[in-house]
């Protein structure tokens, strides 16, 4: 999806079960994550009969993933479009079924768009990165010598040979509909070949593909207070379907201290601040991710008439002031927090950011698991603001990784069995760092009395070392701000109270 992939989507997960012979075996949920894949993090959910099984098709996954990730990849030079970009202008080369496929999608989404995608977008961007550096907004001479060369024909494609000819030294792109592609191809591949494997479910970065017999839940993050924890402003039940969202929440340009979106009207040269977030449903993840950019650049009318012109296609945009659009068919229910003057929302809030360390050996790198969670002054825990766990074998046997937290949680269900495992939301950040938020509550939704409270970040890696990171503070109306030394596993953290 675009270069923002502000992570804004949360995944609760529901299986559907079914027999796959004709001795009856129980399916079951099992879920891998790894940072760093696609600029972003994954996480894999697959329904099968056994771990050995789930874990043969997390490797066909990943494989198909690297393979497509060289195809289509801006970043690396080994890959198929980074060679199509070296090429003189005027230079041909013979490229793959997929990334022919691809460029002429772009072609298709650039003519229905109207101008507002376009795969050398890259151009712009730069020179408003530039701009941050200098400090100085780019000419309006600049922008529309730059506006002219972007809006040209870049590529022309011969699909009787599979040649593809450069026409332009543009820099190109693919962010904006490659993930989605890549998304698409390994949930094709995994049901393809793993004939014990019932249901998929793959999240990266916040585009999300739910295919096979699965159903997901999914909350959709509010733009101005996206952390873990934070209210949502939609749920969705996604079943044979993919969600994708754009915005600007993670990403963007700070430029003589004005923030501007990193998404930028390829027609204009101008940074998006009307549209904030757009999420976008389709029945492929492609459509979803090239859509939500697409609604991120046009204008809100625009946007809903297109998408309402489209089959199986649905969107949800707001805009900077909080105000919600959505397309004529929109299955969701939306929950508006733009006038919300409720004490709820008076209240302060804590936010809590972590980095989670990457292993110097690994590209790709599996997460650790990772528990976030407050006591009070005798110990008891009260919220448990995140948990990252990886599902190899349902069951609370490996929440015991996490010793402290599971000990106190422990505790907790003597007086109270509600089960918070599968009720958290789950992540979906740029890799290796995320952003929890309290609302001074408990995990039933009654506000805490002011008073001592810890913060525990605890972290524990596979073949790896086992950390606690430990912060004592004071609940009440005093803000402050803390930084908390960093470990092997959690390199940094931040906390800070408003």
């Amino acid at each position: 999806m675009k270069s923002s992939f502000p992570s804004t989507l949360f995944l609760v997960f529901i299986a559907y079960f079914a027999p796959f012979s004709a001795t009856p075996s129980v399916s079951e949920e099992f879920e891998f994550h790894h940072e760093n894949v696609l600029g972003s993090s994954l996480e894999l959910r697959l329904t099968t009969d056994t771990i050995e099984n789930a874990k043969a098709a997390q490797s066909v996954a990943l494989n198909e993933l690297d393979r497509l990730a060289e195809v289509f990849s801006s970043y690396s030079s080994t890959s198929e479009f980074a060679k199509f970009c070296s090429l003189e202008i005027d230079e041909a080369m013979l490229v793959s079924p997929e990334l022919l496929r691809t460029l002429q999608a772009c072609d298709q989404w650039g003519v229905v768009s109207g101008g507002a995608f376009s795969p050398a977008m890259e151009s712009l961007s730069r020179i408003w990165n530039d701009a941050q550096q200098t400090g100085k907004s780019p000419t309006p001479e600049t922008l529309a010598s730059k506006v002219r060369a972007v809006s040209t024909k870049h590529w022309r494609i011969d699909p009787i040979a599979n040649r593809v000819t450069r026409l332009t030294a543009e820099p190109l792109t693919l962010n904006a509909i490659a993930k989605g592609t890549i998304i698409d191809g390994v949930c094709k591949r995994v049901l393809a070949e793993c004939d014990r494997v019932t249901g998929i479910v793959v999240n990266i970065g916040g585009d999300v593909r739910v295919a096979g017999d699965s159903t997901h839940i999914i909350s959709i993050a509010d733009p101005k207070s996206d952390a873990i924890g934070s209210a949502p402003i939609g749920k969705l039940a996604i079943r044979g379907q993919s969600v994708a969202t754009s915005g600007s929440s993670e990403r963007g340009f700070v430029i003589d201290g004005t923030s501007r979106s990193h998404l930028i009207d390829p027609r204009t040269g101008q940074p998006m601040q009307t549209t904030i977030s757009a999420t976008v449903i389709a029945k492929d993840a492609e459509t979803a991710d090239v859509l939500a950019t697409i609604c991120s650049v046009l204008p809100i009318a625009e946007s809903i008439a297109m998408v309402n012109s489209l089959r199986d296609v649905e969107c949800l945009l707001v805009t900077a002031t909080g105000f919600m659009s959505q397309s004529l068919n929109w299955p969701g229910d939306v929950i508006s927090n733009a006038d919300d003057t409720s004490d709820a929302k008076a209240k302060h809030e804590m936010l809590v950011e972590i980095s989670i360390s990457k292993p110097d050996e690994s590209r790709r790198y599996r997460r650790p698991y990772v528990a976030v969670w407050i006591e009070d002054k005798d110990g008891f825990p009260i919220r448990t603001l995140g948990l990252f766990l990886m599902a190899d074998n349902p069951g609370p046997r490996w929440h015991r990784d996490l010793r402290h937290w599971y000990a106190s949680d422990q505790m907790r269900r003597l007086v109270d069995d509600k089960l918070l495992i599968g009720t958290i939301s789950k992540p979906t950040r740029n890799p290796g760092r995320y952003k929890f938020a309290w609302d001074g509550n408990d995990d039933s939704g009654n506000t805490v009395r002011p008073g001592s409270y810890t913060l525990y970040v605890e972290a524990a890696r596979e073949h790896g070392t086992y950390q606690v990171m430990k912060y004592p503070f004071e609940f009440g109306d005093k803000p402050f701000e803390a930084t908390l030394p960093g470990n092997i596993e959690i390199e940094a953290a931040t906390v800070t109270f408003k």
